[in-house]
């Protein structure tokens, strides 16, 4: 009887045993698979948000706002690779309350025809997603700006604040904001300030912060024109890459603008401004955000002249 009774306590322990790595390897193998898959749909939500942002492009509007919604907490990679007309790589990873809290991103998703400023990771399930154009002094691009914080506008002009109000950006308020964790930015002076914004105007500008500074996190981002928003919501990493694209793209456009100029000469419809863009392609195409201010007053020239053309080149 005892030797039976120890065979049944054998077998017992070896089914335990067995049923217990059984198990192991069960739940190995299904966290093994739910990585999978969530790698998988990460890879996939990554490619959404390119396709997302296509509609809030401003084209030729002064600008257009959405929001990106998500069933739980994401975090979005922003990663700017400049180098003629560069592109950005965009990757998601989505938390979860089984295994690691944050796994590996998904396969990064390359995307060349945008200008995308953000930080380079951030997490939330909101995203608020504006853009607005850039011209200088001809459209060059739309500037697309990806953020889930809110933040609140200090002493803005009233021009910024009837943009503001007039897209109906809702995770930017002006005065009297209500958001306690909201990032402050003050235009001019202020104190409390985590984003401080400086600007300047030339004779004929639209607004007082045309052209100027925008100080955050200890680094100072020089803007023109709407990139003032951009500085403001994006590090300085993904904003100085970007601009350097941007410059790039300024100088090709320049080109192009420069055989429509020949071939406006060939039609009887002359122009002056060829010798212009011949040096303006040369100044712009290698820019840095560091020439930005000192091209600024060439712009404008340039804009000048062409609005004072019969057969301008751009409109």
């Amino acid at each position: 009887m005892i030797k039976k009774k120890g065979q049944f306590n054998f077998v017992w322990l070896f089914a335990i045993f067995a049923g217990a790595t059984i198990l192991v390897l069960a739940i190995y193998g299904a966290i093994n698979a739910g990585n999978s898959m969530r790698f998988q749909t990460d890879t996939e939500i990554a490619k959404s948000i390119s396709i997302i942002s296509d509609p809030l492009q401003a084209g030729f509007s002064e600008g257009s706002f959405g929001k990106i919604l998500f069933k739980q907490e994401t975090r979005i990679n922003n990663f700017c690779f400049d180098g003629e007309f560069g592109k950005h790589t965009i990757s998601v990873s989505t938390k979860s309350d089984i295994g690691e809290e944050w796994k590996t991103p998904g396969e990064p998703v390359p995307i060349h025809n945008k200008y995308i400023f953000s930080s380079e990771s951030n997490s939330g399930k909101e995203y608020y997603v504006f853009s607005k154009p850039f011209e200088f002094p001809y459209k060059i691009a739309d500037l697309i700006f990806l953020t889930p914080e809110r933040y609140c506008f200090l002493n803005a002009p009233d021009e910024i604040v009837e943009e503001i109000e007039g897209m109906n950006i809702l995770n930017i308020e002006t005065e009297n904001c209500t958001s306690e964790d909201a990032i402050r930015v003050c235009f001019g002076s202020g104190s409390d300030c985590d984003v401080k914004v400086r600007g300047s105007c030339l004779s004929g500008c639209k607004s007082i912060y045309d052209f100027g500074s925008v100080e955050k996190s200890g680094s100072q981002m020089d803007y023109v024109g709407n990139l003032m928003y951009a500085a403001i919501f994006s590090d300085k990493g993904i904003y100085d890459c970007n601009v350097q694209r941007l410059m790039y793209r300024t100088g090709m456009i320049a080109k192009g603008l420069i055989d429509k100029a020949d071939l406006m000469d060939a039609r009887n419809c002359n122009t002056n401004l060829k010798i212009d863009l011949i040096y303006w392609n040369s100044a712009t195409i290698n820019a840095t955000v560091n020439d930005l201010n000192g091209l600024h007053s060439i712009a404008k020239n340039l804009e000048k002249k062409n609005e004072g053309e019969l057969c301008r080149l751009w409109n």
